[in-house]
């Protein structure tokens, strides 16, 4: 496997809201604008569903197709105002299928790339409201390959080694993570970007409503397995410059997939 020479830097932003704020499509928008006024950023990462908020099948079935083409509108507009690219959770319909999707808005009022949510997670709000994508891609932001997996999608080992076998150097996880569910930012973030030598932003919501109890902790972890970012409780952003040339001597001093071809099960 060859990786090509990078020795660009992002500013990567992560948005962690309190579920209980920011209620309506409005307030969601004003927030935003607020952080990109603030921050110069390249990238802002926000949570699975960002739009609805990952609440109740009956909340989240509220906002109809014009909501969600007006929210999309919207977030383009944003991007190619403040030049960065955005990480937006939805819930997309189309063809009266619902699907808990992703977009990664361009900064030339355009989306770059849609995901769908492949592997839905095993509770009764995704498995009987959305439909499942099919498939995970690589797409490129200022040069950098990336890809984008949902909550439930990152703890497959397999998903993560595939992609970064696909030469993916950045992976871009909006979520909905509970409190009983925790060790998975603690613990399995940095083994997934330890292992696979990739750099993992993880941004979720923090307060309680509909029964969830959301743990907060969105994070942004290096190829090292090291947080660059780790977030506690409360609603809060935060950023950090990521060095994609940090990870290219990574990979160089430790080919673990060079060493894998070698060795195929």
């Amino acid at each position: 496997m060859v990786f090509m020479k990078v020795q660009e830097k992002m500013k990567i932003g992560i948005f962690q809201p309190n579920i209980n704020n920011h209620p309506n499509i409005d307030s969601k928008l004003i927030k935003l604008e607020e952080i990109l006024n603030h921050h110069d950023l390249d990238l802002l990462v926000l949570p699975e569903l960002f739009l609805s908020f990952y609440l109740s099948k009956e909340q989240v079935s509220q906002y109809t197709n014009e909501d969600i083409q007006f929210f999309k509108q919207k977030i383009l507009l944003l991007s190619e105002k403040f030049q960065c690219h955005l990480v937006c959770g939805y819930p997309e319909i189309e063809n009266n299928q619902k699907f808990n999707s992703a977009l990664v808005s361009g900064t030339q009022n355009d989306i770059i790339y849609n995901h769908r949510k492949t592997f839905l997670a095993p509770n009764p709000m995704e498995q009987s409201l959305f439909s499942k994508g099919q498939n995970f891609e690589i797409f490129n932001i200022n040069k950098i390959k990336c890809s984008t997996l949902i909550c439930y999608e990152f703890e497959f080992p397999e998903i993560v080694r595939k992609l970064a076998r696909l030469g993916a150097q950045l992976i871009l996880i909006p979520t909905a993570l509970t409190e009983e569910f925790k060790f998975v930012s603690n613990e399995m973030l940095k083994t997934r970007a330890f292992e696979n030598q990739i750099v993992m932003v993880y941004a979720n919501y923090c307060g309680k409503s509909a029964g969830h109890d959301f743990c907060g902790n969105s994070a942004i972890v290096n190829e090292k397995g090291e947080d660059l970012i780790r977030l506690g409780a409360e609603e809060e952003f935060a950023m950090a410059e990521v060095n994609f040339e940090s990870q290219l001597f990574r990979r160089k001093r430790l080919p673990y997939f060079e060493d894998l071809t070698k060795f195929e099960v």
